[in-house]
């Protein structure tokens, strides 16, 4: 009797382990079953995000050319620094060493690499000066790209029409701003992984498709000549800034832009706000004596005087809204192609006068006054212009 109920707790114990084994096997296939089917896409996605990162590579902008087909905005291929920080045995010191170079924020890029494991960069589009200096410390885990950088070969020739370029290869100003979407093309991409012993390998998964050139009115000779003429003016006249432009008076085409201050667009570091502006476009200014212009044609298609008609120009001096206006010099009668000729302001107020405020304000807004010309440059203003009687 004793014999059979050993035998038969001997035999319950076997059954007990044999199924907690099975027991056990089941959660584990269970388990496996949870990891290689409904999670693999969440685990799949982490372990490409530990080890894989996707880098966008820059296309090369278009081509800008002057009327004559001479190139005034393009675009190089440089080296750009990376670090992969896996690979950098001491990730402080390799940054401390390369942002003594290129003068970058330490902490900045220090919080950089840290972020992002596989790929951060240390050095963007920099001159072969600082690139050799990086090199020569053949640091780990530091390697090179090539990067298209925007490079104008007339330096600050037209600056503020042609505008500049970000370090992401995007217009911030001129025409590469109002054209950026032509002329900046398609990114491409490029994978960066890192493998279990921690070296890298990259991936061109798709090449970038360069941006569309484009070919400006402007020339680039009479663009120079306008440039100097407008400093020597500067210079005799003691003047803060001023502006120049040359048209073709058949067809309207701007052959030239010229501003001063200006600035090295070559030189992105060194550019400030004020030297962006285009003066030529964005400021307001009064028209002076060619508005005689504008009063004489209005005055001559209304029929209200003709090119003989005299007006007494009273000696060069009238008073006009509780104002004296003063003509350069004095001058009596003279004709009407005489007050153009000899551009008599007290002459043109007489004209306008005849003519009439709301009759003479219709054509000054059918001559464009107050409103924008479309010009494809970033910032225009449309002027400004209203009865004086309201």
């Amino acid at each position: 009797m004793a014999t059979n109920d050993f035998r038969f707790g001997e035999h319950s114990r076997l059954y007990l382990l044999g199924a907690m084994l099975l027991f056990w096997c089941l959660a584990i296939c269970l388990r496996l079953v949870q990891l290689q089917i409904f999670s693999y896409g969440r685990f799949a996605k982490q372990a490409e995000h530990q080890q894989q990162r996707e880098i966008p590579l820059s296309a090369k902008r278009g081509v800008i050319y002057d009327r004559a087909g001479r190139e005034l905005a393009m675009s190089v291929l440089v080296d750009s620094a990376f670090a992969v920080p896996t690979e950098v045995r001491d990730l402080p010191t390799a940054v401390h060493l390369v942002t003594r170079i290129t003068g970058d924020d330490y902490n900045v890029v220090l919080a950089d690499c840290r972020n992002h494991k596989t790929f951060c960069w240390v050095a963007r589009k920099a001159n072969d000066e600082t690139i050799e200096r990086i090199k020569s410390l053949s640091l780990q885990g530091i390697h090179f790209q090539k990067e298209p950088k925007r490079f104008y070969p007339a330096r600050d020739l037209a600056a503020q029409v042609l505008g500049s370029v970000g370090m992401e290869d995007s217009g911030q100003s001129g025409i590469e701003h109002a054209f950026d979407e032509e002329l900046r093309g398609k990114p491409g991409k490029m994978f960066i992984s890192v493998d279990a012993r921690r070296q890298w390998f990259s991936d061109v998964e798709q090449q970038p498709e360069p941006g569309e050139n484009l070919v400006l009115t402007i020339d680039k000779n009479i663009q120079y000549i306008a440039e100097k003429e407008l400093e020597q003016a500067i210079a005799d006249t003691r003047a803060i800034a001023g502006t120049v432009i040359v048209e073709n008076p058949h067809t309207g085409e701007i052959l030239a832009l010229a501003n001063r201050p200006t600035f090295n667009p070559n030189l992105r570091k060194q550019i400030t706000p004020g030297a962006l502006t285009n003066r030529a476009v964005s400021y307001v200014y009064e028209p002076g004596s060619t508005f005689k212009l504008v009063t004489i044609s209005a005055a001559l298609e209304e029929k209200v005087t003709n090119p003989n008609e005299v007006f007494d120009c009273q000696m060069g001096a009238i008073v006009y809204n509780g104002m004296r206006i003063r003509d350069a010099k004095p001058h009596g009668l003279l004709p009407v192609w005489g007050v153009l000729a000899e551009s008599s302001d007290v002459g043109a107020i007489k004209i306008a006068l005849r003519l009439g405020e709301d009759r003479f304000y219709k054509y000054i807004r059918a001559f464009g006054f107050g409103q924008p010309t479309g010009i494809e440059l970033p910032g225009e203003t449309r002027g400004l212009t209203k009865l004086v009687s309201r």
